[in-house]
């Protein structure tokens, strides 16, 4: 399978599973309230983006170095330009999950933060689980892609000096 397209396959599923599971975990843990305030939001959306982002990572390496190893992916050919770029990052799955979720958990927490300042003082529950269910679905993608993207580009390194 060419790489570009078990990249979308496996993104679109691990979106698809985050926002369905996202929906419910937020759904449940403010059903009682009506109204969710901006530290609320705060708080959930940063703690989510690292809880999601090392789940993600776990599964997505395992299944990936499984696909490897099965010969449903190869890593051929020049690495795509993100590849090369998230080849600096670590290749262990714990480390780049845990930098990929602090990098996103503080980048939402200043956008949220920013539109506080703007005048946002929460969600209502319902705005607020449709909010996670866009942002862990599309964060459930990109984390899927740039996972295959650094196991791809540590397949790469790793047969440029054996030859193959």
């Amino acid at each position: 399978m060419p790489v570009t397209s078990y990249i979308r396959k496996q993104g679109t599923i691990a979106g698809i599973i985050n926002v369905v599971i996202n929906s419910l975990i937020t759904w449940l843990g403010h059903r009682r309230t009506g109204f969710v305030p901006l530290g609320g939001l705060v708080v959930d959306v940063a703690v989510t983006s690292i809880l999601l982002s090392l789940l993600v990572s776990l599964f997505a390496s395992a299944g990936v170095r499984h696909d490897f190893e099965a010969g449903r992916v190869r890593a051929t050919g020049e690495p795509p330009e993100a590849g090369r770029a998230l080849s600096r990052l670590p290749a262990r799955w714990w480390a780049l999950g845990l930098l990929i979720g602090l990098g996103v958990a503080v980048t939402a927490t200043v956008v949220l933060r920013l539109l506080g300042a703007l005048g946002l003082s929460g969600l209502p529950l319902a705005g607020f689980v449709a909010f996670m269910a866009v942002y862990t679905g599309l964060l459930g993608y990109a984390v899927t892609r740039w996972v295959i993207l650094r196991q791809l580009a540590e397949r790469q390194a790793g047969t440029a000096g054996t030859g193959g």
